[in-house]
């Protein structure tokens, strides 16, 4: 039984032991959840992937019609002002195996969006082990005027390590 107390203010991080042990962590996070549930499938691993299920849910608000279907970038585009302007929970599991240059884009598009807004849309990722994805985002996110770049991090990420 896990005894720490998740508010859904920051991105949750689960790392270490099985996949069956972080599973079953996040199950139990998400029992108390009160959040629209966005869960991507584990076989995503590029960002193309991550389109296709971006478009196939209807993750994006275009604000401008056309006749033709929207490029990639331009979704994309649509999708960050969504998870700005949405308050649900998505779950990435076993993040490990997801493409580095887009795993670290998302969470680095997240963690702005969190410290900037203080609201929207937040993550669940289970992965193996976060040490080297933790030390990455503090040399990417933004730094705000108060907060430096490690700082962002460690303030809109709760990690909890099995």
């Amino acid at each position: 039984m896990m005894d720490k107390h998740f508010t859904f203010e920051k991105h949750i991080l689960i790392a270490g032991k099985t996949e069956k042990e972080r599973y079953s962590s996040l199950n139990q996070i998400l029992e108390n959840n009160n959040l629209e549930l966005i869960r991507f499938p584990k076989s995503m691993r590029s960002l193309s992937d991550y389109i296709n299920v971006v478009q196939a849910k209807k993750l994006f608000t275009p604000f401008y019609e056309t006749r033709g279907k929207y490029n990639a970038n331009q979704i994309l585009d649509f999708h960050m002002d969504w998870i700005a302007e949405n308050n649900c929970l998505f779950i990435f599991e076993e993040f490990q195996f997801v493409d580095d240059k887009f795993r670290l884009e998302i969470l680095r598009i997240m963690i702005n969006n969190l410290e900037t807004n203080h609201q929207g849309t937040k993550l669940i990722v289970t992965l193996e082990n976060e040490m080297s994805l933790i030390k990455c985002l503090g040399e990417i996110v933004d730094e705000t005027e108060y907060k430096t770049k490690v700082q962002v991090v460690q303030s809109n990420i709760q990690i909890s390590t099995l």
